[in-house]
């Protein structure tokens, strides 16, 4: 066996145990609704402001206007909400001996409507690896 050989076999090994980033569409999700919540806070926020200094408000009060918009619009109870909905579910599946090892797996787990597996109980990809 050559050293061509040889650094062609390491290298699938090594391309069949990289992990590649995944983003699930609940995080997708999340991260949409964040952003729209933002934007919608920054404008609401800076519409106000500018309403106040039109009124003649100094123009530091108008700042802590904006400010305390900008705090009262974000929803502080989201990331807990959703972590405790997925730990529900979580639980719900490990009733069913499935064990979730990762949050996000939970929600692609939950569209599932069935999961094939060979005898030994591990999931396959449905290849033939030599």
């Amino acid at each position: 066996m050559n050293e061509t050989e040889k650094n062609s076999k390491k290298f699938k090994i090594k391309s069949l145990t990289e992990v590649e980033y995944y983003e699930s569409i609940l995080s997708r999700e999340i991260n949409d609704f964040i952003q729209s919540i933002s934007i919608a806070a920054l404008i609401i926020g800076f519409m106000f402001f500018f309403i106040s200094i039109f009124y003649g408000y100094f123009w530091l009060d108008s700042v802590i206007f904006l400010i305390s918009i900008l705090v009262a619009k974000v929803p502080e109870g989201l990331l807990a909400t959703i972590t405790v909905a997925l730990t529900l579910i979580a639980k719900r599946i490990s009733k069913k001996n499935c064990l979730v090892k990762n949050l996000e797996a939970v929600e692609t787990l939950g569209a599932t409507t069935v999961i094939c597996s060979d005898k030994t109980g591990t999931l396959t990809q449905n290849k033939m690896v030599s």
